[in-house]
């Protein structure tokens, strides 16, 4: 029994490791909508920055699809010739390259009714090297009355790697991952 504790943590930490090191999962039109006629996808995407890395999902009811097409297919909302297209009601599309991503309804009006969306992917950052503090300059020439000296600046420290939003992603995975275990746990107990 110790020794299957030992290997399902040794499994669960990996797990968690591996949850952290991922991208984060961006569900169109979350939370406020969904891939449907009603989302307004210019406002959901205008305050997010898309990472390779990370996914997109799309959750729709069976009177929709999702098609990644070329830029010309998306300006002419035209899904007939869809770089692919899926139908299940799920799909998840990994931004695995950095670029311009186009989506569409290929439904019928669909597209032309607002259901599509641009993504642009960009490389994750890495985190900034740290600046070595500096030491203040002396003035250039000798001063014939005293002056207070210029108040020391303090660098600002870099922003710890462990809060940042390439390690904190994606809480709801983990959370999952967790949850997952302390079942597993409960059930071989």
């Amino acid at each position: 029994m110790a020794t299957s504790i030992k290997a399902f943590l040794a499994i669960m930490a990996i797990m968690v490791i591996a949850d952290v090191a991922m991208g984060k999962n961006y569900t169109v039109g979350a939370p406020a909508g969904s891939w449907d006629l009603s989302t307004d996808y210019s406002a959901w995407v205008a305050d997010k920055t898309f990472y390779t890395g990370d996914n997109l999902i799309f959750s729709y009811s069976s009177a929709h699809d999702v098609a990644e097409v070329s830029k010309d297919d998306y300006d002419s909302c035209s899904g007939s010739s869809p770089i692919s297209i899926d139908k299940s009601g799920n799909t998840v599309f990994p931004l695995t390259k950095t670029g311009t991503r186009y989506f569409i309804c290929a439904v019928p009006s669909h597209c032309t009714s607002g259901m599509l969306v641009t993504i642009k992917v960009v490389a994750k950052p890495s985190s900034p090297p740290a600046k070595p503090p500096t030491a203040p300059t002396p003035p250039a020439s000798p001063s014939s009355y005293h002056e207070a000296p210029p108040p020391s600046k303090t660098p600002t420290p870099a922003p710890s790697p462990m809060i940042s939003g390439a390690v904190v992603r994606n809480n709801v995975g983990l959370i999952a991952t967790v949850l997952l275990g302390i079942g597993s746990l409960i059930l071989i107990a």
